[in-house]
């Protein structure tokens, strides 16, 4: 029988960091999980850092492709678990995050979607900043065109309703915003983040790749579904998701 959760983490080149991402989850206070860990064609020594764990929590896996929403989607159908919990490779979890996670989720089973505030890492160093993001649904959806407001590797989720609503989508760059905009088709399911910062978000160069494809993503998610659900304020994130790309185009940002 399948515990409630999952923890669900891919790993691609993640060897710097990848063992205080695993030690985070195996030193949770809520014990009674899967970790389903899915290492994608990396050229380090990620797979060997990963299979130096004997904790039969972990159920490692390893594919050929680069391709994260493949990846995340492979890692939901291993497991029954009710609910995911999201986890990045090169972040770190406060030793409470699912215990409060779950519980929330267990109270309030109109919610599907639950993120929590967060503490940034530079690097190996910590920063002293703490983002505490939108608490409820109607802020959520409010500004959800126009903002970041849910971290993805913060957040728990309800699978089956992941999976009802065609899970992950092939998407190179933002497939949490095309997640979450898809999701907020059916005002009946709610999203929420908890106040107290649960992960700790590593901030390093890497993330800056790919700056331009993100902004591009973004738009071309917001103008589909502005037509899809009639919505201007999804049109309205267009717009200014266009503004911002072409206002750092401009000044040589994005070159």
């Amino acid at each position: 029988m399948s515990p409630t959760v999952a923890v669900l983490m891919c790993a691609h080149n993640s060897e710097a960091f990848v063992r205080e991402a695993i030690e985070s989850i195996l030193n949770q206070t809520y014990r009674d999980f899967d970790f389903i860990i899915v290492e994608n064609g990396s050229t380090d020594r990620t797979w060997e850092a990963i299979q130096s764990y004997t904790d039969p929590r972990i159920r490692a896996f390893r594919t050929p492709l680069k391709q994260l929403t493949f990846n995340l989607n492979f890692g939901l159908i291993q497991t029954q678990a009710h609910y995911i919990a999201r986890m990045d490779a090169d972040d770190v979890a406060k030793p409470e995050r699912l215990e409060r996670q779950a519980a929330y989720l267990d109270t309030h089973p109109e919610v599907m979607v639950l993120g929590t505030a967060f503490e940034t890492l530079n690097g190996e160093k910590d920063m002293p900043e703490i983002v505490v993001l939108p608490t409820t649904d109607a802020a959520i959806r409010k500004r959800l065109p126009f903002r970041f407001v849910i971290c993805h590797p913060t957040v728990m989720f309800r699978r089956q309703t992941v999976i009802a609503h065609a899970g992950y989508r092939d998407s190179v760059f933002c497939e949490d915003v095309d997640l979450w905009i898809r999701l907020s088709r059916d005002r009946t399911l709610q999203f929420a983040n908890l106040p107290e910062p649960l992960l700790k978000y590593r901030i390093h160069p890497a993330q800056i790749r790919g700056r331009r494809e993100g902004y591009i993503a973004v738009s071309s998610i917001l103008l589909r579904e502005s037509l899809v659900q009639r919505s201007l304020p999804l049109f309205g994130g267009f717009l200014l998701s266009i503004g911002k790309l072409l206002a750092r185009s401009k000044h040589g940002y994005l070159a």
